[in-house]
C-alpha cells in the first residue's frame, strides 16, 4: 500500500480563488503531477516537493517522481524499488550558483548517506558524475535525473542531455539516499519529497516550484 500520495490541488476547496493569475497557478501545478519519462511504459506521479537552503537563503527545490504503479510502504522502499524514477532540481537561488559547487554538495551528500563498500563499488561512475556539473546555474535552472527500467540514467541540464549511465541502478540508490538517506539536506526536506508534508506546506512548495520553471 502507498503511505505517501501527491496533494492534488481542488479548487472548489476554496484553496484557490478565481482570480485569473492563481488558477494559472493551480493549473501548473496540477500539470506536475504526472510526468512522461521517455522509453517509460506508463506516466510518472509526483510524490513530492522539498526545499534546499545554504546560509538561511532558498538553494533550490527537489521533486521526486516514481512509476504510477509502483508499490512502496516507506523512504527505503523508494530506493529500492526497480521502476522509473525522476529526481528534478529547480534552482532558487538570487545570485549564480557554481555548478562544480553543487557537484561538490551532491557528492557530500552521496558520502555521508552511503556505505563506503557501496560507494566504493560505483567509484568509477561517480567520478564521471561529478564531473558532468560545469559553469553557473541561475535561477529557474532544471536539473533532472531520470531513472529507466534498463537500468540507464539520463541527466539533463534545462532539457539537454548532459550525461547518461548505463547498467545504473546502484548508482541511482546512491543518488537517491542523498535525499531520503539518514542524513538528507533536512528533515524538512527529506518529508516534502516523500510527501509528508502537511496540505498547506506542500501547497506552498508545489507553487514556489511551478513558478521557477
Amino acid at each position: 500500500m502507498k503511505l505517501f500520495k501527491f496533494i492534488i490541488v481542488v479548487l472548489s476547496f476554496g484553496i484557490f480563488s478565481g482570480v485569473e493569475a492563481e488558477e494559472t497557478v493551480a493549473d501548473k501545478i496540477l500539470a506536475i503531477s504526472k510526468v512522461e519519462l521517455k522509453g517509460a511504459e506508463r506516466s510518472l506521479l509526483l510524490v513530492g516537493v522539498g526545499l534546499t537552503q545554504m546560509m538561511e537563503k532558498d538553494y533550490y527545490l527537489g521533486a521526486f517522481y516514481v512509476d504510477e504503479a509502483a508499490q512502496y510502504d516507506d523512504a527505503e522502499d523508494l530506493v529500492y524499488i526497480d521502476a522509473p524514477r525522476r529526481m528534478e532540481f529547480r534552482f532558487a537561488s538570487e545570485s549564480k550558483v557554481s555548478a562544480r559547487g553543487f557537484g561538490r554538495n551532491l557528492a557530500q551528500g552521496i558520502r555521508i548517506n552511503n556505505s563506503k563498500a557501496n560507494i566504493d563499488a560505483e567509484k568509477e561512475k561517480l567520478q564521471q558524475f561529478v564531473r558532468l556539473f560545469r559553469g553557473s546555474y541561475k535561477k529557474g535552472d532544471i536539473v533532472r535525473f531520470d531513472y529507466q527500467n534498463r537500468s540507464e540514467i539520463s541527466i539533463t541540464y534545462n532539457g539537454r542531455v548532459i550525461g547518461t549511465f548505463e547498467q545504473a541502478r546502484d548508482l541511482y540508490r546512491l543518488l537517491l539516499r542523498m535525499w531520503v538517506g539518514e542524513r538528507p539536506p533536512s528533515q524538512s526536506f527529506k518529508q516534502g519529497i516523500i510527501g509528508q508534508h502537511e496540505t498547506k506546506e506542500a501547497i506552498k512548495l508545489q507553487t514556489q516550484f511551478v513558478s521557477l520553471k
